[in-house]
């Protein structure tokens, strides 16, 4: 039966034609990305990171688009959730076929989402370590450098690469909510529930230069203040 593709570039058609070798899903813009940037606050040198990762992708024949998703939040954090169900209905309604998550504190090297994009895998993050080499009390940041891909049952959302498929069950339904309470662990439970589980790709590292933000924890501290036994 006939099924042939008139593609814009000679560049397309090879990737097209590659990913049918490997038995990958077809897609009418192979690797094309959505960049959703959590705001517009942007750390130092940050924004500049992400631009020269976006040009990258694009130069390897990659459509890519960066936008900085509008900041909901009135009080620290307390959109996020709303502002990532905006990049995913936004990916969905253009046809992206990935959507990354990128926090404006996070500065990625160039090569960095054509080297995700290469993994094939529907929910993929490069380690996320922090500038002032501490854990803080994450497992991600431990992980050993250089092993490929990892599965893990959850991760942090600094940088996060999605293919846009993955929510198709929540096109008219969200998926994120928001802050206090739903914090990662609660989502990814969610997602494996739906048979998807995130990779950790060893060989690719991300520097963060704010430490992670856990809403909960002055609340934790308040209630130890009022009761010294509470854990």
């Amino acid at each position: 039966l006939l099924d042939k593709r008139w593609c814009d570039t000679q560049q397309q058609k090879e990737m097209v034609e590659a990913r049918q070798a490997q038995g990958l899903p077809a897609h009418v813009s192979p690797g094309s990305t959505l960049i959703a940037a959590m705001g517009n606050h942007w750390r130092e040198g940050c924004l500049e990171a992400v631009q020269q990762m976006a040009q990258r992708a694009y130069q390897a024949g990659y459509t890519v688009c960066l936008w900085e998703v509008p900041d909901r939040c009135y009080q620290p954090y307390d959109a996020l959730g709303v502002m990532r169900n905006l990049a995913y209905m936004r990916a969905i309604e253009e046809g992206w076929e990935y959507l990354l998550y990128i926090d404006n504190d996070v500065k990625p090297e160039p090569d960095l989402l054509v080297n995700l994009l290469n993994r094939h895998v529907p929910i993929v993050s490069p380690i996320v370590a922090y500038w002032d080499l501490q854990d803080h009390g994450l497992k991600m940041p431990q992980l050993e450098r250089n092993h490929g891909l990892a599965m893990v049952s959850s991760c942090v959302l600094s940088c996060l690469l999605f293919r846009t498929s993955v929510f198709l069950p929540w096109a008219l339904i969200p998926f994120w909510q928001d802050a206090l309470g739903a914090d990662e662990s609660y989502h990814f439970h969610r997602l494996a529930l739906a048979g998807h589980y995130p990779f950790v790709d060893t060989d690719n590292v991300v520097i963060c230069s704010s430490p992670p933000h856990y809403p909960l924890d002055a609340v934790n501290r308040s209630h130890k203040d009022l009761d010294g036994n509470r854990d």
